[in-house]
């Protein structure tokens, strides 16, 4: 038992450096000799525990995807109205970019510089994501709480792009947008109240 935890540590401290180094500079960007040097271990241990650099970042991928998508599967779990769904959701990405903030980036990263990694993983994580936001559009149109006349993936996407903007342009969006004092949520309030303004009936 004690092997198999020190073998989980390892494997993690590998992907730990590597995901700073990935979503800077890219999968092409990115050598095993840098990885194993950031992660200070022998480069034959990431061919051990990952299979090598490929399998590396295809696992780091998936792993921050499944961050967004588990994030989606609670708010639905909840089984709130549309309204208090976008609130959650917006919690939740938030919180998830505070705790790993190189999310985004590495993310961002592979939907402007594809890899092989792009169909089989993020394309499938994100039309995921996506999938629930539509249908919790949707569901406010149908109930009359959200104008009909809007597109609803269009929206969907909006709502996304509009949280993930201030965090993948931090800390410049800090000094921008931000008073002193006001904290990171204050502004996704703000940015949430205004989004909402322009979408549900009045």
């Amino acid at each position: 038992m004690k092997e198999k935890i020190n073998e989980n540590a390892v494997a993690q401290q590998i992907m730990d450096a590597a995901i700073p180094l990935f979503a800077v500079k890219g999968y092409t960007g990115v050598s095993i000799r840098e990885l194993s040097k950031e992660a200070r271990v022998n480069s034959a241990l990431i061919s051990y525990y990952f299979g090598g650099k490929s399998e590396l970042y295809s696992s780091i991928l998936k792993t921050q995807l499944e961050l967004l998508v588990a994030a989606v599967s609670v708010v639905e779990k909840e089984k709130l109205s549309p309204i208090e769904e976008i609130y959650l959701f917006s919690e939740k990405l938030c919180s998830l970019h505070k705790k790993y903030p190189y999310l985004i980036r590495i993310v961002l990263g592979e939907i402007v510089n594809p890899t092989f990694c792009y169909d089989s993983v993020v394309k499938v994580g994100i039309e995921n994501i996506n999938h629930a936001l539509k249908d919790c559009i949707q569901r406010g149109m149908n109930s009359g709480e959200i104008r009909n006349d809007i597109d609803p993936a269009a929206t969907a996407v909006s709502l996304v792009g509009m949280i993930n903007f201030y965090f993948l342009t931090f800390p410049l969006s800090q000094e921008l947008f931000m008073e002193k004092g006001k904290a990171i949520n204050h502004y996704i309030k703000e940015s949430i109240e205004q989004y909402l303004h322009g979408i549900l009936m009045h």
